[in-house]
């Protein structure tokens, strides 16, 4: 199965008070840290959702349009099932896009690798999502063939991505939760700083 990566940079980041993005953890940019866990999945279909294009074009692979700002997660599924939907012509098509949101300070391919088998092991699934001690939505494989589901969902005005996954067969994967950390605040950086630059 013929794997794309969507990155989703469109929130607000009102808790943060700059665009997460952009903010450099060992650096590199955080978006960037979530890009090259993708390749290292051997993904080479890669954007970023969302965001201003002009602040974010300095980052590791195209910024495309959110067809729907301040519409929250679903949107930007949906815009990333329809952007990778059209492929060039001689392209091989892709046939699902994880979706990760851009603030995944410790994701690796490693840690991923388990959605990325269960989806090559399932030819009717619609979507593959991870799974903690709680189910994942912002980490999620999603078949193309989706997008009608998730066009339906979202026009009837739902906008919780574990609501539109409940409308579709899918998988729950079990990921490392310490992979799945996410920043928000800025205080959420602390431990990062603490760890990786002890102080003596």
């Amino acid at each position: 199965m013929t794997i794309a990566c969507a990155v989703l940079a469109g929130g607000a980041s009102q808790r943060m008070g700059r665009t997460k993005a952009l903010i450099d953890v060992d650096g590199r940019a955080m978006a960037d840290r979530v890009l090259d866990a993708a390749r290292g999945l051997g993904i080479e279909s890669l954007v970023i959702v969302g965001g201003d294009v002009d602040e974010l074009q300095g980052l590791s692979a195209p910024v495309i349009e959110d067809l729907f700002p301040g519409e929250g997660p679903v949107g930007g599924v949906l815009s990333a099932l329809d952007h990778f939907a059209d492929s060039e012509p001689g392209v091989v098509p892709i046939e699902s896009v994880l979706v990760l949101p851009c603030d995944l300070v410790d994701v690796t391919a490693e840690a991923l690798w388990p959605l990325v088998e269960a989806c090559a092991g399932d030819a009717h699934g619609r979507a593959w999502v991870a799974a903690t001690d709680r189910l994942e939505p912002m980490c999620a494989i999603w078949a193309i063939e989706a997008s009608a589901v998730v066009r339906r969902s979202f026009s009837g005005g739902e906008r919780a991505l574990h609501r539109v996954l409940g409308e579709l067969p899918h998988t729950t994967v079990t990921i490392d939760a310490a992979a799945l950390r996410n920043v928000n605040r800025p205080t959420d950086l602390w431990p990062i700083d603490q760890d990786r630059n002890p102080r003596s």
